[in-house]
C-alpha cells in the first residue's frame, strides 16, 4: 500500500485525531484500502477553527496582498510539481477516470492563475463622489475586506476540483480556512495540505484540514461554531438546507452548490449527428457522479426515436470499467450505499413504465461498486427519476411534444437549476430558449460554461451564491462603506 498522508493538518502541523482513531480509504474499483485517515472529533474540529480565528484575527494575512499572491503562486507551482501523484490519488480514492482527470485537476491549477491576478489586479477600494445627506457634505470610500475564518466543506465525487476552489479562493481573498473533507475522499485534501507546507511560505493556521468517517460529527460541530464567519459547501439539498439553519444561528454567510437534474434540451432541428453525442458525453462524464452533468435529457416528438436509436448505441458501446484505463469514460460508483441507490432509482423507474434501452444493472467486476452505462428512455417527466439526482451513469429521457415554450416548460419542471443545454442547428433559437430556462449556467451545442471567469451559481434548490468570476471572488468579502469630510 503506497503510503499517503492521512493526518489531519492543524495549525501548521499534521498531527492525529485527539482520540487517535483512524478508518480506512477504500478504492471504489476494487474495494483495497488505499491509505487510513485520522478520524477528527469535535475536539479536533474546535482546534483547527482555534488556529484559523488567531490567525485570522492577529496576523497581516489578510490584508498583505503581494505577500499572498507570492504564497499562492507558489502553491500552484507545488501543485503542478506534484500533478501526477495528485492525479493518482483523485482517482484511487474517487474512482475518477484518467480519461477525464485532466478536468479534475490540471484544469484546476491552470485556472488558479485568475483569482491570483485578482488579489493584486480587484479594486479593493473605491471612493464616491460628495454627496450631501443632513446636513453634511461627505465623501465615501467602499472598501472590501475578508471575512476572516472559511469553513469549506467538500463532497467526494470531485475532492481536488471542490478543495482547490473553496480552499484557493479563500485564500485569495484573505480569509483563513478549515476544510473538511467526504468521510470517503480525505486523502486528497491532506495531500493539498502537503503540498502547501512543503512548496509555500503560507503561514501556520492559514489552511486548516479536518477528515471524519462520520460526517455529522465533524460537520455539525463546525456549524455550530461561531468562530467561523461564511460557510461554503458543496453537496445535497438536504445537507446544505442544514448548514443555512445552523449559520442562521449568529447571521453568518453562506454559499451553496447543491447539485442538478440538468436539462438537455433537443430542438426538432438539433444536428443528431453532434447533439446524442454531446449528451452522452456530458451525462456519463466522471461515470454520472457529477453535479451540472447533463442527465435529463428532453427531446423533440419529431425526432425522439432517432435520438434514442443513437443513444443506445452510443452508451451500449461505451466503454467502462477500470479507471486507470485511459479508454474508460465510465469508472465506479463511490460505495455500496450509493450503488444500491442508483440501482433503486432505475428498478423502481422500470417498474413503472420506462424503458431500459441498455445497461439497467450492476456491472459484474467481481470487486468495486460497479452500474452499467444505462439510459432510461420513455420516462415520465415527473417521474422520480426525473426529478432527483441519479449521481451515477445513468442519462434520462423525456419526450415533448410542442413548441420551444413547451420544451422550456418541461425542462423548467425541477426543483433543481444547476445547469441546462440547448441543442438546435438555429443558434439564435437556442439562445431564446436558453433565456428562458430557469439554470445558473446554460450550454449552447457544443460549448461549456465551466472556466475560472465565468460565475458558477445554482438556482432552485441547487444551491445560494456564486462561485467562480469576479462575482465568486466577491462572495468571500464583506462590504463596508467608510464616510469622511468632503473638503470644500
Amino acid at each position: 500500500m503506497t503510503e499517503h498522508e492521512g493526518r489531519l493538518f492543524i495549525d501548521g502541523e499534521f498531527r492525529e485525531a485527539k482520540s487517535g482513531r483512524r478508518y480506512d480509504v477504500f478504492n471504489p474499483a476494487d474495494e483495497s484500502v488505499v491509505a487510513t485517515a485520522a478520524d477528527a472529533g469535535v475536539e479536533d474540529v474546535a482546534d483547527a477553527i482555534a488556529a484559523a480565528r488567531r490567525t485570522a484575527d492577529e496576523t497581516d494575512w489578510g490584508t498583505s496582498r503581494e505577500f499572498r499572491r507570492r504564497c499562492l503562486e507558489q502553491l500552484q507551482d507545488g501543485l503542478r510539481k506534484e500533478i501526477e501523484d495528485v492525479r493518482a490519488l483523485v482517482t484511487a480514492e474517487a474512482g475518477v477516470c484518467t480519461s477525464v482527470i485532466n478536468s479534475h485537476v490540471d484544469v484546476m491549477v491552470d485556472g488558479m492563475d485568475f483569482f491570483n491576478d485578482l488579489i493584486t489586479s480587484f479594486q479593493w477600494e473605491e471612493d464616491l463622489p460628495p454627496y450631501e445627506m443632513l446636513g453634511f457634505t461627505s465623501n465615501r470610500r467602499i472598501r472590501y475586506e475578508p471575512y476572516g475564518v472559511v469553513g469549506a466543506i467538500t463532497p467526494w465525487n470531485a475532492p481536488f476540483m471542490t478543495a482547490i476552489w473553496k480552499v484557493h479562493h479563500a485564500l485569495a481573498t484573505g480569509n483563513t480556512v478549515v476544510l473538511k473533507s467526504a468521510p470517503d475522499t480525505p486523502l486528497t485534501a491532506a495531500r493539498l495540505a502537503q503540498i502547501a507546507a512543503n512548496h509555500t511560505d503560507i503561514p501556520a493556521g492559514v489552511i486548516n484540514t479536518i477528515s471524519s468517517e462520520d460526517k455529522a460529527i465533524a460537520g455539525d460541530a463546525m456549524t455550530a461554531d461561531p468562530r467561523i464567519d461564511l460557510y461554503h459547501f458543496t453537496g445535497s439539498p438536504g445537507v446544505g438546507q442544514r448548514i443555512a439553519e445552523r449559520a442562521a444561528n449568529g447571521i453568518r454567510h453562506v454559499v451553496l452548490e447543491l447539485g442538478g437534474k440538468s436539462a438537455n434540451v433537443l430542438l426538432p432541428d438539433a444536428d443528431l449527428d453532434m447533439a446524442p453525442g454531446i449528451g452522452v458525453a456530458m451525462c456519463m462524464s466522471s461515470s454520472g457522479q457529477g453535479c451540472a452533468l447533463a442527465t435529463r435529457m428532453v427531446v423533440h416528438a419529431d425526432i425522439y426515436d432517432e435520438v434514442l436509436q443513437r443513444l443506445e448505441m452510443i452508451v451500449g458501446n461505451l466503454p467502462w470499467g477500470d479507471p486507470t484505463d485511459p479508454g474508460n469514460l465510465v469508472g465506479p460508483i463511490i460505495r455500496q450505499e450509493q450503488l444500491e441507490r442508483v440501482e433503486g432509482l432505475v428498478d423502481r423507474a422500470r417498474d413503472a413504465g420506462a424503458r431500459v434501452l441498455c445497461g439497467g444493472k450492476r456491472g459484474d467486476r467481481g470487486k468495486g461498486f460497479w452500474y452499467e452505462p444505462t439510459v432510461v428512455a420513455d420516462v415520465d417527466e415527473n417521474a422520480e427519476i426525473a426529478q432527483y439526482e441519479v449521481f451515477g451513469p445513468v442519462l434520462t429521457v423525456v419526450k415533448y411534444d410542442g413548441d420551444d415554450d413547451e420544451a422550456v416548460r418541461v425542462a423548467n419542471n425541477s426543483r433543481y437549476g444547476l445547469s441546462a443545454y440547448v441543442q438546435s442547428r438555429d443558434e439564435e433559437r437556442a439562445w431564446r430558449v436558453a433565456h428562458k430556462l430557469r439554470a445558473g449556467t446554460v450550454n449552447i451545442n457544443n460549448s461549456f460554461y465551466l472556466s475560472p471567469d465565468a460565475p458558477f451559481s445554482g438556482w432552485g434548490i441547487s444551491g445560494d451564491g456564486v462561485e467562480h468570476g469576479v462575482a465568486g471572488f466577491r462572495e468571500y468579502l464583506r462590504t463596508k462603506s467608510i464616510a469622511s469630510p468632503a473638503k470644500v
